[in-house]
């Protein structure tokens, strides 16, 4: 049997210590457990990685790159900016299953406290930042939207009103993902998705 290659290796580590973040959370994770997921010794582990800091950092990276491929791919489409804006809100939000989200709120707390770890989380908000943007750009070239607060700021052009639209979607949804993991029995997925909903058609119209 051939040997995997040290880029596919290193993908199956990233991908298992997600895994291993998602089932048991960030503050006990052991090197060692993220071997033991794939048949591996923890010093392979390190080989690849050096640091289990790194590690983690890499594996958040992978995970958010991962969910970017599939929003570029919705950004990209061929329908109106506003229902390919829409599709991309409902793919960042939290759907069904709030695991994924888990790790995020974890990771958010790690940044805190290792630079690693916040400028990767750094790097991740302003891809999402930028498709959002873009989308809202489009929208408003096509008369989709019309961002009436626009009138309202010192710099009104396009680029500048969709970067501070773009912001608030975004923390808006943050904010409501961690009501929705902390509070589920008040904050249901039906009702989060009618607020964005709400929320977004405010902020665009």
């Amino acid at each position: 049997m051939s040997r995997k290659s040290a880029s596919v290796r290193r993908e199956e580590i990233l991908a298992a210590t997600v895994e291993e973040i998602e089932s048991t959370g960030l503050r006990t994770l052991r090197v060692a457990d993220v071997a033991a997921r794939l048949g591996l010794s923890p010093s392979l582990v390190i080989y690849h990685f050096v640091t289990k800091e790194a590690l983690v950092a890499a594996a958040f990276a992978h995970a958010g790159e991962n969910d970017l491929y599939r929003a570029h791919r919705l950004a990209a489409g061929r329908k109106p900016a506003r229902d390919r804006l829409s599709d991309v809100v409902r793919w960042y939000m939290p759907s069904g299953s709030t695991r994924s989200w888990k790790i995020w709120i974890d990771g958010w707390s790690a940044g805190l406290f290792d630079d690693e770890v916040r400028s990767t989380f750094a790097a991740l908000d302003r891809e999402w930042k930028t498709i959002l943007s873009e989308l809202i750009v489009a929208g408003l070239a096509a008369g989709e939207f019309r961002c009436a607060h626009a009138a309202d700021l010192a710099d009104g052009s396009s680029a500048h009103v969709a970067e501070g639209s773009a912001t608030r979607i975004l923390a808006y949804l943050d904010g409501l993902a961690v009501q929705l993991i902390i509070n589920p029995e008040t904050v249901s997925p039906a009702t989060l998705s009618d607020w964005v909903d709400a929320f977004v058609s405010r902020e665009l119209d």
